[in-house]
């Protein structure tokens, strides 16, 4: 008990300081205009936005990636739960939807596609190959996406940091598909995908503190995602789920604020 109670207080002091951060930025932004002007598609980005904005804009093609990134992840940690059906479905979206789309951009700077490796690991799942054939195959397109993602020069903390606002406010999209109005879930699979893509926005923030001297923009940020990774127990979902849609958003909201500061 005095060890939860130490952990409560250490997440009382940051997210004190957190508010703290954002009631000094609060004149730049306001919340509730930003939150009722959030469509569906995640914003100006969003999962599948559209190959022009991916070869004009840096951080809208490292989202478009990390969205593939996202649905991987979930892909891969269904197979190794044992649900392979499901797992299967989440391959299929990354080449049918996004990649395509995404590889003139890829090309535009110059870098290198991975399509047979996006390919290999959706064969290895959908043919139920051995445990070790799927990672081998997961562990080679992460490498290739890795190098597609080292196409864009000069990555500022900025970009990532937007980059980490699209997937949020993308997993907030697809949370609120994924659940009615009462919370009841009707949509698994969006829910899953919403998962994905905040696992991938708090690993690419770690990334961004490796990029940032800001500590009062970082911990903004990492409030927001630690408070968030608990809406989702599991990679399976609940019947019903007690989070409200606009509390993702409004978390994406307030990550976007903490951006404007890097």
């Amino acid at each position: 008990m005095e060890i939860r109670n130490r952990v409560w207080l250490g997440l009382g002091v940051v997210v004190a300081a957190s508010a703290a951060f954002y009631a000094g930025t609060s004149s730049q932004t306001d919340l509730g205009h930003d939150m009722s002007a959030m469509d569906e598609e995640g914003g100006e980005g969003g999962e599948g936005a559209s190959t022009e904005d991916a070869i004009s804009n840096d951080a809208v093609y490292l989202a478009q990636l990390s969205f593939i990134r996202g649905h991987l992840y979930v892909g891969v940690s269904l197979y190794r739960e044992g649900d392979l059906e499901a797992s299967a479905t989440h391959m299929k979206h990354p080449g049918d939807e996004l990649y395509a789309a995404l590889l003139p951009a890829i090309e535009s700077r110059d870098g290198t596609g991975f399509g047979d490796q996006l390919q290999n690991l959706a064969d290895a799942v959908i043919e139920r190959r051995s445990a070790a054939d799927v990672e081998a195959a997961y562990s080679a397109l992460l490498v290739a996406i890795g190098a597609a993602e080292g196409a864009v020069k000069d990555l500022s903390a900025r970009t990532l940091g937007e980059v980490i606002v699209d997937l949020v406010r993308t997993a907030a999209a697809e949370y609120d598909i994924a659940v009615d109005d009462n919370g009841m879930l009707v949509e698994p699979h969006e829910y899953q995908d919403s998962l994905g893509f905040v696992h991938t926005a708090k690993e690419k923030f770690d990334l961004l503190a490796t990029m940032s001297d800001n500590e009062a923009a970082l911990m903004a940020i990492d409030v927001q995602l630690q408070m968030l990774l608990p809406i989702w127990p599991s990679l399976q979902a609940p019947e019903k789920l007690s989070t409200e849609p606009s509390v993702i958003y409004g978390a994406a909201s307030r990550i976007e604020i903490a951006t404007t500061q890097l």
